[in-house]
């Protein structure tokens, strides 16, 4: 969408912040009245023909990042990606590094309205068929991606009413359950440690003069997390004594676990308990916690 006619709504200056232009919100603000830089995923889908299509999605995010996972995608409720997701209730999100030429050959895979032909033609990529143990109804999926997230369609989410400009725009709100991320070998420490990052496209929406906008991110770098506090640790502790009576955490695996941020800390050290409670342990020491780690990076 053009940001054409954009009219200036008065200034402010919020405590000598400087001055803004108010010029918002409209439909699909986020590109047409804001910068909100995004990823994007190739979805692909199989048609009722048989055949994968691919539809580029920048509308595409974590949704429930507890058990059971989920993503959500937005898609114009015509789209190919839409009808085959209702149908088959099948898909795969496929990303990709920043390749210039590739991303020239996906603004064309993303126009609204494109015949199947034309995408046929357009697309630069080689699909694959799914490592899925189920693949019979399975999508294809992108040979070049770095990751790869295998999804299912949950109707047993509610996501209410749609609104007023998902109803005169035709977009579906679809939440997918995800059954498998598939990551290219050499990150897959890296997803954890960050000794590794792939080079992701930025996507910044769909702008003036009718052109599509991408960047590229520069090296990744760390941020040390704050110190450890009395308080944090005290909690751990707290927890550590409540969970069961059985089963005692060491005051080095205490101090360890103390840096969970304190919202995920319970859930987290009631996992350990139960898994510890499964194998017949009664003390969760460092050497547990790594082996833990250890399983759950090899996952």
């Amino acid at each position: 969408m053009a940001m054409s006619g954009i009219q200036d709504q008065g200034m402010v200056d919020p405590e000598g912040a400087g001055p803004f232009v108010q010029i918002g919100p409209r439909d699909n603000f986020y590109q047409s009245a804001a910068f909100i830089p995004m990823s994007f995923a190739l979805v692909t889908t199989t048609s009722e023909t048989g055949e994968t299509g691919l539809g580029p999605h920048a509308l595409c995010y974590p949704f429930s990042v507890s058990a059971p996972y989920s993503m959500l995608l937005i898609s114009r409720g015509s789209s190919a990606t839409a009808s085959n997701i209702r149908r088959t209730r099948r898909c795969a999100l496929n990303y990709i590094e920043f390749d210039r030429e590739k991303l020239r050959a996906i603004a064309r895979l993303g126009y609204p309205g494109q015949p199947p032909e034309e995408k046929r033609e357009a697309n630069p990529f080689a699909l694959i068929p799914s490592p899925a143990t189920d693949r019979a109804d399975r999508p294809l999926i992108v040979a070049e991606a770095f990751q790869v997230i295998e999804c299912t369609l949950d109707n047993s989410i509610d996501l209410g009413p749609q609104t007023t400009q998902e109803r005169e725009h035709g977009a579906s709100r679809f939440v997918l359950g995800v059954d498998r991320i598939l990551l290219r070998h050499d990150l897959r420490h890296g997803c954890v440690d960050g000794s590794i990052f792939p080079r992701m496209p930025i996507f910044y929406g769909f702008r003036a003069g009718g052109d599509f906008w991408f960047a590229e991110h520069g090296a990744p770098f760390a941020v040390a997390a704050p110190q450890l506090s009395e308080s944090s640790l005290q909690a751990a502790k707290y927890l550590a004594t409540r969970l069961d009576d059985t089963i005692r955490f060491t005051e080095d695996a205490t101090r360890d676990l103390a840096r969970i941020p304190r919202p995920f800390l319970t859930k987290a050290m009631q996992g350990l308990v139960d898994r510890a409670r499964h194998e017949g342990i009664t003390e969760i020491n460092s050497n547990f916690l790594r082996r833990v780690r250890q399983d759950n990076q090899a996952d």
